[in-house]
This record gives structure tokens, C-alpha cells and sequence, in this order.
């Protein structure tokens, strides 16, 4: 889903909502290349006061309404619409920001347009409670291809360029606006139009992500409902995105070719098709809040990962942890008060933290309790606002349970609970232990492995209070016992399960930077200091390292080994010396804080690592040769407090 859309231009930051009735019809005329936009908007308006917003840069040249002209105030419309309604004539025109790298709020340019929705390239009204209805017509010249979210009407070709017609009834969102040189390959899969916009160098690819599109169409249909729109078109993007829009995704050209955008990427943003886009994120209620990132990385993310195997979703479940591991108390937040992807923090809480959440219930009611509260969530709330309230009230239909006090402690307290082993016995037909968790106590279900002579054994454990103790009986004599051995509770990681990572100093606000290098090296550190902090980094010179607090350091391989000496912390790893252009890796200091070193040959090294390190948070160590990252892993963890082995 898309981040910092509607911040972008300021344009509807005290906007209420859309308003009830609004109809759009639209001729466009755009020419990427030249960056120009010119639109007619034919706006059908409910009764009332209406003040509609244009997009800085955008001109309005004739504002009619029912024939009668209307004073343009910049790029406010105030518009009173009689009684029964009346109609909008707007003809407008601009120039389109460059598209760059860093665009988020719209852009033309060689490589194509870029107007998503929420950036004021329509007219939008501050009043409005539902999203518009809209028609969409839209010519562009040769060589560019022109597509809008909604339902595809019709298209033409011919020598000088291509015109398509684009409609959506339904109360989904504005229109987004997307051209580029793309080669389309179409497929119709049951009823669903399935695309591909691809580049040149991307064309070979069609085909699969065809497939893949058609497979996961599919299976999220038969676990929810029917696919809510009529097709479902993969953008090759020139800016190194990964967005969803309703019935499309927007994607950087230069992934598209990795196997995780398939694998991983493209099912998530078809997934919020239906949460999201279907399901619209709202309801407010006693828990407002986006629930719809983490439902749908546990749908898409997770299921993915469940699929290849119970290794693969301990370990996602784990990185959950570990990223939350990482998150500093002044950072955390409650579930209520995530709204969208602004940072790796926020990202932690919305999206790994809500996960966990669906998981833990999904084990709390049983598999078919929960997805008979899905399918019965899509049913009541499909092209409505939804909130967390209306999630709970869904699953406890389904399972029969009062889920008020689950969804009470995961949705509003900032933190997690701890767990503690405080003892365990072994006799010869069972084990007796004593859990303990912080205050304040939350209401857990706590998986316990308990591996006897014939083999292991998983039991659940009610932890209601701050202390418990019971008596699990075995079928054979146990010899050892582990507390939640795969990680299946959103919990704070005991000492010894949360090797460090990257983003132990990345994401610390208190975390100080020091620059190993000098001259266009130290330039090139800086610059990805800036790169790598979820913030703006501490720097500090040499001298005013402080290691007995969160610190990184960048530079070049001697300078950094010299400093690292000079100051009694850890060296480079003898498993990474003499590797690639690059060597990168965590450790923790004397006094027990998180170290993130960078170490690169030349200033040519550090600057190859801009764009693609700060993606590696989850990592312990990373060896780079260029931009590539050859080799990469996580620090083996510690033994874990939480188990006991009784041989």
C-alpha cells in the first residue's frame, strides 16, 4: 500500500472525508515527455457547500457550474450546489513535476507519468464523506501506454499515440494515473483481466507474473471471496517503488526480475484488493487504527512462508521479534495509533506486531473458527469502512468467544509482555514449572515443548496472572523442556535469543555516528549515515565516541580498524576479512550496546552501498562486492533462559 501520498503537497491534510454523490468524468490529455497535463472534469455534485482542492501547478482556465461561472480562489473551488444537485465544468491544465527518484506526489517526464491518488491531479472535496464514482478517458501520444485503476472500457491505437477509457462505480478511491513505453501482454483469467506493463528488459517476464497473479487470485478467492474488481494489472515502474492501487501494483523495473517481488511482494499488494482497497480502512469505533498492513502480511507474507514450511514461518516469526528487539521504548507505539508506513518503526508495530496479532489468534480460536470470521468479515464490510472493532466482532461470531479482552491488550498497550522460566521439575510422568511475566500481566496462551524419550510433546499453558505454576503430565519420562521454542507470542526476546542486527542502531535516535575517512570518502560516509538512520543521525567526531552507548561506525577498512582498536571494541569478524568491497557487521560492546560497523574500501564502495544497505536491517553481517551483497546472515543466537534440560 502507499505511505506519504496525501502528506505530499499538503493538500488534503484536514480533508474529513470524500462526499457522498461525487461523480467524476474526466478527458484527459497527457504527454509525459513534455509533462503536461491538461483536463476536463465534469463533476456531478450533491446539494451543499463543496471546497474543492487542485494540486499546486495546476491552473484552472474555465469553472462552470450548471453554465454559470465560478470564482477560482487559487487552487480552491468553494461551489455551492443547489437543491437536487448540479454540475461541475472544469477545464484545468499544469506542468508536471520532473519524475525522480524520490517522487511520491506525481511527476511526468521520458520515462513516463506518475498520478496516484490523494495528490490533488483531480479535484478532491474537503466534504465528502465516500469516496467517487468516475469515468476516465485518457489520450497519450506514441510511444507512451496510458492505464488508471477501475475497470478497463475500451482502448484504441493508431500512429500518433493510444486512448483508453477507464470506470469504476463502486466506492473504492479517486482514480490513479499511470503512462510509460510499456509492452502490454494481456491474459483474461475466468472472468478477471489480467496485465502486464513491462519495459523492454522486463518483457520476458510477463508470463510468469501472469501465472502468478492467476494463482494467487485464486487462492485468496477461495479463502475470502470473489475478487472484488474486474482485472488486475503489474506495472513496471522507472522509481524504485513497490505500491498498491485498487486492481494494480506499481513496481521498480530494476526488482522486478528478484525472486522475493514474486514470491513475496506481488501476492501482498493483491491481497489488498480485498483489505485495503476492498475492505477500506476506517470504522473508527473503540480501536481506530490501519489493521489492513497486518492482515495482509499475515496473509500474503506469513501464508507464503507457511507454505514453504514450518522452518520458514518460525524464522518469520522470529524476525518479527528481532525487529521489535531492536525498537527503543521511546519508539514503540500501540497498534491504535498506526496509520501507515512512515518509518521502520512504524513498520515494526503496523505490520510485524499486527501479524503476530492475527497469528496468536488464529491459535487462540482454531484455524476454521478464523477463517470463517474472514470470509464473514469480507461479507458485512466489502466496499465499506472497516475497523479493528468490526475485525473482533467477525471472529467472535465465528468462534463463539468473547474476544474484547484479546484484542483490548494486543490493540492498546505500548510494549510487550516478557516471560520468564522461573523453575522446572521433571518426575517420571511429567514435568512441574513456574512461569512469570512483567506487569502488566497480560491474558497468554503459552506454548510449551516438553521432549521425553518418545519424543516431543507440545502443551499449552494458561498465564492469566504475573506467576503460575502447573503440572503438565507426559506420556514418557521428559528430558528437557522449552517455553515458546517457535516464537508463536508477541513477546520481548529473553537475553541470548536477539543477536544483534542492524537495526539495533539504525532505528536508535540515541544511537552517535562516527566517520572513519577522509576526504570524497567521508563524504560518502556521511551520506550513508544519513541513508542507513530511521531519523537523523548523531555524528560525532573520533574523539567523542562514546562506547558505552549505541554506536556506528562508517569509513574506510584501515581507518575503521584503527578506530575500532583505539576505542576497545570489537574487531572486524575473521569469517569477514579479505571479502568483497565491503564488509559490514553488528556486535555488542563491553558494556552490552549495540555496534554497527562499515567497512569499505574506497569511497566508490561506501557510495555503492546508498541504496541497497539500508534494506538489510535484519541482518548481523553483510559482505558487498559493489551494490551487490554476496554473502549475509544473523549472528548464531544464545542459549535461551527459557528452557532447561533435564538430563
Amino acid at each position: 500500500m502507499r505511505t506519504l501520498l496525501l502528506t505530499l503537497l499538503g493538500i488534503l491534510a484536514a480533508a474529513p472525508g470524500w462526499a457522498a454523490g461525487l461523480h467524476h468524468d474526466l478527458t484527459v490529455t497527457l504527454d509525459p515527455a513534455a509533462r503536461r497535463l491538461e483536463v476536463e472534469d465534469r463533476l456531478r455534485l450533491p446539494a451543499g457547500t463543496h471546497r474543492l482542492m487542485l494540486a499546486p501547478g495546476l491552473t484552472v482556465g474555465e469553472a462552470l457550474l450548471d453554465g454559470k461561472s465560478v470564482a477560482v480562489r487559487g487552487n480552491a473551488l468553494p461551489v455551492t450546489v443547489p437543491e437536487g444537485g448540479g454540475e461541475l465544468r472544469l477545464r484545468y491544465a499544469g506542468t508536471l513535476p520532473p519524475l525522480t527518484p524520490d517522487s511520491r506526489g506525481g511527476g511526468g517526464g521520458e520515462e513516463g507519468a506518475y498520478l496516484p491518488a490523494g495528490t490533488g491531479w483531480i479535484p478532491t472535496s474537503e466534504s465528502a464523506e465516500t469516496p467517487p464514482s468516475w469515468r476516465l478517458s485518457v489520450r497519450v501520444p506514441a510511444p507512451f501506454v496510458a492505464v488508471a485503476t477501475g475497470r478497463l472500457v475500451e482502448e484504441t491505437r493508431d500512429g500518433a499515440g493510444y486512448t483508453a477509457t477507464f470506470a469504476e462505480g463502486r466506492s473504492v478511491e479517486e482514480p490513479s494515473l499511470f503512462a510509460g513505453a510499456w509492452q502490454v501482454t494481456e491474459r483474461m483469467h475466468n472472468d478477471v483481466r489480467l496485465r502486464t506493463y513491462f519495459h523492454p528488459e522486463q518483457a520476458p517476464l510477463a508470463e510468469e507474473y501472469l501465472d502468478l497473479g492467476a494463482r494467487t487470485i485464486d487462492a485468496q478467492a477461495a479463502r475470502i471471496g470473489a475478487y472484488p474488481f474486474a482485472g488486475f494489472a503489474i506495472l513496471s515502474a522507472p522509481l524504485p517503488v513497490g505500491l498498491g492501487f485498487p486492481s494494480l501494483t506499481y513496481i521498480g523495473r530494476q526488482v522486478m526480475p528478484l525472486p522475493f517481488i514474486r514470491a513475496q511482494s506481488l501476492p501482498h499488494e493483491i491481497l489488498h484488493n480485498w483489505w485495503g482497497n476492498g475492505v477500506r480502512v476506517g470504522g473508527g469505533g473503540n480501536w481506530p487504527g490501519n489493521w489492513s498492513e497486518g492482515l495482509t502480511t499475515f496473509m500474503a507474507d506469513y501464508a507464503a512462508a507457511e507454505a514453504r514450511g514450518e522452518d520458514a514461518a518460525r524464522a518469520m516469526r522470529l524476525d518479527w521479534l528481532r525487529d521489535y528487539a531492536a525498537l527503543p521504548a521511546e519508539r514503540d507505539s500501540a497498534l491504535t495509533d498506526f496509520r501507515a508506513k512512515i518509518h521502520d518503526a512504524a513498520q515494526i508495530v503496523g505490520y510485524g506486531k499486527a501479524a503476530m496479532l492475527f497469528h496468536m489468534l488464529r491459535a487462540e480460536i482454531g484455524a476454521e473458527a478464523f477463517d470463517a470470521g474472514i470470509r464473514r468479515f469480507w461479507e458485512e464490510k466489502h466496499f465499506q469502512d472497516a475497523g479493528w472493532d468490526d475485525l473482533r466482532r467477525a471472529f467472535a461470531a465465528s468462534s463463539g468467544r468473547d474476544l474484547g479482552p484479546f484484542f483490548q491488550q494486543w490493540l492498546t498497550r505500548v510494549g510487550a509482555p516478557t516471560l520468564e522460566l522461573v523453575q522446572a521439575r521433571a518426575n517420571g510422568d511429567g514435568v512441574a514449572l513456574t512461569l512469570r511475566q512483567g506487569e502488566p500481566a497480560y491474558g497468554l496462551t503459552v506454548p510449551v515443548e516438553v521432549r521425553t524419550v518418545a519424543g516431543t510433546e507440545r502443551h499449552d499453558v494458561r498465564l492469566d496472572r504475573n506467576e503460575a505454576t502447573v503440572t503438565i503430565p507426559t506420556a514418557a519420562a521428559p528430558r528437557a523442556l522449552a517455553v515458546d521454542p517457535g516464537f508463536g507470542l508477541f513477546r520481548r526476546l529473553a537475553p541470548g535469543e536477539a543477536p544483534p542486527t542492524l537495526r539495533d542502531v539504525t532505528l536508535d535516535h540515541a544511537a552517535t555516528t562516527v566517520i572513519a575517512a577522509d576526504g570524497p570518502a567521508a563524504e560518502a560516509a556521511r551520506a550513508l549515515a544519513e541513508r542507513l538512520a530511521d531519523g537523523t543521525p548523531r555524528i560525532a567526531a573520533a574523539d567523542r565516541a562514546n562506547p558505552a552507548a549505541p554506536l556506528a561506525v562508517i569509513g574506510t577498512a584501515g581507518e575503521v580498524d584503527r578506530l575500532l582498536a583505539r576505542l576497545g571494541l570489537p574487531p572486524l569478524p575473521d569469517s569477514l576479512k579479505g571479502r568483497g568491497t565491503a564488509r559490514v557487521w553488528t556486535a555488542r560492546t563491553a558494556q552490552g550496546h549495540p555496534l554497527l560497523a562499515v567497512a569499505a574500501d574506497d569511497a566508490a564502495a561506501l557510495q555503492a552501498l546508498l541504496r541497497p544497505l539500508p534494506h538489510y536491517g535484519r541482518q548481523s553481517w553483510l559482505v558487498f562486492e559493489g551494490a551487490r551483497a554476496v554473502d549475509r546472515g544473523v549472528w548464531p543466537a544464545g542459549d535461551s533462559p527459557l528452557g532447561v534440560s533435564f538430563e
